[in-house]
């Protein structure tokens, strides 16, 4: 005799079973693993549970996207670590700030050059103020395991007459500088060796303002750059990076600026001395001129009542510079700048 109940009862029995079901799934999505639980599944679970949990784990280790990120990536902690191949799309190259007030001693109201189509006859009267920014980023593009990796470079150099509204705040000057690098570790490269420096790098640079005659100015470099890093304890760093290039040579009926390693050299030396996260202070010395900088965190300067004592996503930058070549249009005009403004975090 057929049981009136038996389709509550199998009903019943099935939603009981998912509800179970429901439950085991939500233990095992809820609970952590870490790297040394994955290991220790090597012996006694299967190889499929096992690479399960690393994913469990390299998925709990995903920053939340509410997480507060920084406008750019942080510079990687060391020199070799700078230089490591990776797949990040964009790294950080030479320093990135904004100086909102920089201010000149002496504005190049007649950009000069040997080459007579280079000359600007017509002196154009400037702002000594400018709103002052570099932006640099490089791109792992190919590697080469311990014979080390190839990288594109790009550099941005920009002075704004931010302040002229008389001549509605133009772009006084551009510089725009793309590079291939190829980089190598030493000790890589020679196993057996523990040598300095840790890299090498060796690159293929071309620079120019984008501009035509009269204030067109340009040139192309062939460099070689040692470096090498002294760490003192408590995360203090030096770094030291020297490089010599070589002009590639221009046909002097067509080139900008004949002259211009008379003024910049044919080479420059750059420390950085830093603290951890905290402060950062590094020299830029050419044949003719230095730049120094200064970057610290909001919180080492105590300029912001809101600070924050944790993270941060921007430095206060002081900037200066003294001789020649600060822009190409300026590359035989000697004067001083100095400036203030934000910086991007470097560790």
């Amino acid at each position: 005799m057929l049981n009136k109940n038996q389709p509550i009862k199998n009903i019943a029995s099935h939603c009981l079973i998912l509800l179970l079901a429901f439950v085991g799934t939500s233990h095992a999505a809820s609970e952590k693993h870490d790297w040394q639980t994955c290991l220790d599944m090597q012996i006694n679970a299967s190889s499929e549970s096992e690479l399960n949990c690393y994913r469990q784990v390299a998925k709990e280790q995903i920053p939340k996207k509410d997480k507060q990120q920084p406008l750019l990536p942080f510079r990687a902690k060391g020199l070799i670590q700078e230089w490591a191949p990776n797949n990040a799309p964009l790294n950080i190259y030479k320093q990135n700030y904004v100086l909102v007030y920089a201010n000149s001693s002496a504005p190049n109201y007649s950009p000069t050059s040997p080459n007579p189509q280079n000359q600007v006859l017509t002196p154009v009267p400037q702002d000594q103020r400018d709103l002052k920014f570099q932006y640099s980023m490089k791109h792992d593009l190919a590697d080469f395991d311990r014979f080390g990796s190839l990288w594109f470079g790009y550099t941005q150099l920009s002075f704004w007459q931010l302040y002229d509204e008389k001549n509605s705040r133009p772009f006084r000057e551009n510089n725009y500088e793309p590079e291939l690098i190829y980089s190598v570790r030493p000790n890589d490269l020679f196993t057996k060796l523990d040598i300095n420096p840790s890299i090498v790098n060796i690159g293929l640079l071309h620079q120019s303002n984008g501009q035509s005659k009269p204030r067109s100015r340009s040139w192309n470099r062939i460099y070689i750059q040692p470096g090498v890093e002294y760490n003192y304890g408590n995360d203090r760093r030096l770094v030291i990076l020297a490089r010599l290039w070589k002009r590639i040579p221009e046909d002097l009926s067509a080139d900008d600026n004949p002259d211009i390693t008379h003024y910049l050299g044919n080479g420059d030396l750059e420390l950085r001395y830093s603290l951890n996260s905290m402060w950062e202070a590094s020299i830029l010395a050419r044949k003719h001129s230095f730049q120094l900088d200064l970057s610290a965190a909001w919180t080492a300067w105590r300029l912001l009542t809101l600070a924050s004592p944790g993270e941060h996503n921007t430095n206060i930058h002081l900037q200066y510079f003294s001789g020649y070549g600060e822009s190409l249009i300026d590359y035989n005009q000697k004067h001083e700048t100095w400036g203030v403004g934000l910086s991007f975090p470097f560790d």
